[in-house]
């Protein structure tokens, strides 16, 4: 049965990102409130965020058995036998990377949904926050492309839908290609409020498309992919430019350049936002125009409202946004000193441990003079 069809009472909604639109926020609650949601009738499918990221790479030809466990290569395979026994009237599946997925991949997803109704939801963000923290999320994945050339390479790209810098920024082609197996009125388009707005403002439009009480889901969470200084950002990418290509694939940079260097070590710094530069504003905000029309184009259900979708005056700063060589010196330091300190702080425990084993000793021998 084709995600055109379904059964009626059997919904799946795929939820693709973008990425960069409070993904990571949201995943964040609705994992952690997986058995709430299945109470309220909502079964997260396949049962982990890691297993959802391994379907991803199967679905998406991204499957590396060299660095990737064996249990990926099953992975779309086992899709509709988890679908078909989730108990639940509606399942989610939400991972931001099948956003830029090409037609083939998109209709082999889909041809693995079972009987299940496919609604596609699509978390949006206006441009002038989105765009500078599309750059930061490739500079954390290991790219070293400046902020200027990125720009410039977008501009270039801008009529290839499916290139690297388009794939998951270009909405109308996204939706066009999605859209190509599901109707405008199972697509669902959730706006990203405001700067100012209620912080859970897009949990409640998130929720509403899912038909569940956010009331009840645990919303205690980090905001664990927050981003890093403009400053710091040039740090890494620095670094990232000495790295052989080997050191930055993801089976490795993930852990020690992102997760530590970028989040842990360069996190721990003030920094400054990353905004656009104002030379770019009027390409900016023809393109959310652009992008806008589309959706009202479209037909889609929209959740929340298209102006959120144009850029604020202040994601735009007037002049040159280059970062100057003492502040990335300072930024550098600094990182080195972070660095050192946790090195230290493992030499005293370990030296500490080594210590209190061997005053264990003499006291063990001891113990065994007397039982003589």
């Amino acid at each position: 049965m084709s995600a055109m069809s379904g059964t009626p009472g059997r919904a799946l909604f795929l939820h693709i990102g973008l990425q960069k639109t409070g993904t990571s926020y949201l995943q964040s609650i609705f994992w952690q409130s997986k058995q709430e949601l299945a109470r309220q009738g909502l079964d997260m499918v396949p049962g982990s965020k890691r297993d959802t990221f391994h379907l991803m790479l199967r679905a998406r030809d991204r499957y590396r058995p060299a660095v990737d466990p064996h249990s990926v290569e099953g992975a779309l395979d086992r899709l509709p036998q988890q679908l078909a026994d989730a108990p639940g009237d509606r399942a989610l599946i939400t991972e931001e990377s099948f956003a830029p997925a090409p037609p083939e991949q998109i209709e082999r997803l889909l041809a693995h949904c079972g009987d299940r109704e496919v609604h596609l939801v699509v978390t949006l963000r206006d441009l002038g926050r989105q765009i500078p923290s599309a750059w930061q999320q490739d500079i954390q994945s290991g790219a070293y492309l400046s902020y200027p050339d990125y720009f410039r390479r977008m501009r270039e790209t801008a009529d290839d839908p499916l290139g690297r810098f388009w794939s998951s920024k270009d909405v109308p082609a996204i939706l066009e290609r999605w859209g190509a197996h599901i109707p405008p009125e199972r697509i669902h388009v959730v706006t990203v409020p405001p700067p100012g707005s209620d912080p859970e403002l897009l949990l409640h439009r998130f929720c509403e498309v899912l038909g569940v009480d956010h009331a009840t889901l645990d919303k205690e969470v980090a905001r664990s992919n927050r981003g890093i200084g403009r400053v710091q950002v040039e740090v890494l990418r620095r670094v990232n430019r000495q790295l052989a290509p080997e050191n930055r694939r993801r089976d490795v940079f993930g852990e020690v350049g992102k997760r530590y260097f970028a989040v842990q070590v360069l996190g721990s710094q003030r920094g400054e936002k990353i905004l656009v530069p104002e030379e770019e504003a009027a390409w900016v905000r023809d393109l959310s125009t652009r992008y806008s029309a589309a959706i009202r184009a479209g037909g889609y259900h929209v959740v929340g409202d298209l102006a959120d979708l144009d850029p604020a005056p202040e994601a735009f700063v007037q002049g040159s946004d280059e970062v100057s060589a003492e502040d990335v010196l300072t930024a550098s330091s600094e990182a080195l000193a972070f660095m050192l300190a946790e090195r230290m702080e493992t030499v005293r425990e370990r030296r500490a441990a080594a210590t209190a084993a061997d005053q264990q000793v003499p006291s063990s021998r001891w113990a065994r003079v007397l039982r003589r």
